[in-house]
């Protein structure tokens, strides 16, 4: 509870500041060094890996070009909000999540980094086709910033993981810093998102609200597609893989390469899923109470 109230007091923070949104240039960093504490301290193997978890990486894709689709035929300007909230992989808290619903945990962290490893491959290649007509850059340079923010962090975690043990346990230490840098994190966006609004006339309150839907929807049928495909076992876990979502890398994606407007989905699919989660874990205590 404290956690959300945190969040939600960021958010409204950044969207009374926004002159904050001078230090969105932060936001990469910190991203990385999340990642960082995300990956170190779990040891990568295909040995772990089931038909399930690639079922999950190829539904992420899936989804991120078909609410991209459908998105268009409605709000051709908003068809980026279907993607990025599509395409995003699973959130390195969907692991907590997971803990706190009592299901399958070992499952749902390498779904995480699973579908991390895939956004590091495919989001580059995607992305430029997607927004070429706004593209500054080249599209090799959006691959190679990309990959950088993704793949260093995960390179870097599973080095020092497999080569330096007493490293790692200093780092995995540190993990709880996640926080504090996410937090950060959503206060900069949102006043970067407030600042964007403030100055750009086609930010309306019709517009936001239509993101808001919008990603609602997306959100929605996110878990859903998780729930809907996998073994009745592991419905749960699935569709905490691909509904739960790296809202973090998400953010810095909409504010980098695509503009603050787009920026706001993220913020609007972190409360989502948050409600979504916790509608969720009540139901799933009232289910197991019922059952004893």
């Amino acid at each position: 509870m404290k956690k959300s109230l945190y969040i939600i007091l960021a958010i409204t923070l950044g969207m009374l500041l926004p002159q904050l949104h001078v230090f969105t240039f932060l936001i990469r960093y910190s991203l990385m060094l999340m990642l960082f504490l995300t990956f170190t301290g779990i040891q990568i193997s295909y040995k772990n890996v089931g038909r399930i978890h690639i079922q999950v990486s190829i539904l992420i894709l899936i989804a991120s070009l078909f609410h991209y689709w459908w998105i268009k035929q409605l709000f051709p300007d908003l068809a980026m909000v279907g993607f990025i909230l599509g395409a995003t992989p699973t959130a390195a808290a969907a692991a907590v999540v997971a803990n706190m619903m009592k299901l399958n945990v070992p499952f749902v962290t390498v779904s995480t980094v699973l579908t991390n490893i895939v956004a590091v491959i495919f989001i580059p290649i995607l992305l430029p086709f997607l927004i070429q007509k706004q593209l500054e850059v080249s599209p090799f340079y959006i691959v190679l910033q990309v990959f950088i923010t993704l793949g260093i962090p995960l390179l870097l975690g599973q080095f020092i993981t497999l080569k330096f043990p007493k490293i790692t346990e200093k780092v995995v230490k540190q993990k709880p810093l996640s926080f504090a840098l996410f937090i950060g994190n959503m206060l900069v966006a949102s006043a970067n998102s407030s600042n964007y609004i403030q100055h750009n006339a086609k930010a309306s309150l019709e517009t936001i609200a239509i993101i808001a839907g919008l990603t609602c929807i997306v959100g929605f049928l996110n878990f859903k597609m998780g729930e809907w495909t996998a073994p009745k076992a592991l419905r749960y876990e699935s569709g905490l893989s691909t509904g739960r979502k790296n809202t973090m890398l998400a953010l810095w994606l909409c504010l980098t390469y695509i503009n603050p407007l787009i920026g706001l989905a993220p913020v609007f699919y972190l409360v989502f899923h948050n409600i979504y989660n916790s509608v969720q874990l009540w139901f799933l205590e009232k289910k197991r109470k019922n059952f004893t």
